[in-house]
């Protein structure tokens, strides 16, 4: 039998909250580890508000380094791991349950899944997110004072959640957000995020959406810069990176799980896409 065996950092390991709040402050050793050991993928969101100080995380095969104050969101499913971190650095991390993200924030996260950066939060955001993750933490420690202490606590993740949604939703292009075509692209990424182990073509998620290929091609490009086609690799190829890295399945198998009939094809398809094959990208990062 097939399966995923990728290791999944679950939230229940943490907390039995809906959120886990944690401050971390360089050079002592009994604050949180901002280091996250790899071959793992969480089933939560993971926000990191970085207040000053310097560090490099990789997300799914992609170094993205943080300096000075700034703001990171890694989703559900992302294979993760710290690399390393300045001691000067001080920093959040939260932690929040998938079900405690709303849809429209979620779907600005997930508009922004395959383009993982971390942004620069402007002062006032930075002063107010401090002091809402500060008070939050105090909460968590004096939670017997409050009788209400649930109620606060969601109106305080919630306000957080907005600024870092807020912060990824300013990096979009200036155009009216109700603009078809833009709202065409976020239905698109929705649905590959769902489907794309078995929608191999702009045809098939047309179909989904009730429109022409034509069109929904012509509407992606427009927003993205880059074509379904492009869209369908980037999704399929990185969940293949995932599985080689962090599972021991046989390179057959995993093309199977990606939806691939011909294995020989997939070997093509990721060599075409990635400049060299699915083994030697296996054996160059197990390194």
């Amino acid at each position: 039998m097939i399966t995923d065996n990728i290791s999944t950092h679950s939230l229940k390991d943490i907390t039995d909250q809906v959120i886990s709040v944690n401050k971390f402050i360089g050079g002592i050793p009994s604050t949180v580890s901002y280091l996250k050991p790899a071959h793992r993928r969480d089933d939560h969101y993971l926000f990191i508000f970085q207040k000053r100080g310097k560090s490099k995380i990789v997300v799914d095969f992609r170094d993205v380094e943080l300096s000075g104050s700034s703001v990171l969101s890694i989703l559900p499913g992302q294979v993760h791991y710290g690399v390393s971190v300045c001691d000067d650095t001080e920093a959040w991390l939260i932690t929040i349950d998938i079900n405690f993200i709303s849809d429209d924030y979620r779907a600005i996260f997930d508009h922004h899944y395959f383009q993982c950066k971390p942004l620069i939060l402007p002062d006032l955001e930075c002063v107010s997110l401090d002091k809402c993750l500060q008070l939050m933490a105090d909460i968590n420690e004096n939670h017997d004072a409050l009788s209400f202490m649930p109620q606060v606590m969601h109106s305080l993740i919630g306000a957080c959640v907005g600024i870092f949604a807020s912060a990824y939703q300013q990096i979009e292009k200036e155009e009216d957000a109700t603009l078809r075509t833009q709202i065409l692209t976020r239905e698109f990424k929705r649905l590959l995020l769902k489907h794309f182990k078995t929608y191999k073509s702009t045809s098939d998620f047309a179909s989904e959406l009730n429109i022409s290929a034509a069109y929904l091609n012509e509407a992606v490009k427009l927003t993205t810069g880059y074509t379904v086609g492009f869209w369908i690799q980037q999704a399929v190829m990185m969940e293949a990176k995932r599985l080689l890295y962090a599972t021991d399945n046989t390179v057959k198998q995993i093309a199977y799980m990606l939806g691939f009939t011909d294995h020989a094809y997939f070997t093509r398809y990721f060599s075409s896409a990635h400049g060299q094959s699915p083994s030697s990208f296996r054996a160059n990062y197990r390194k």
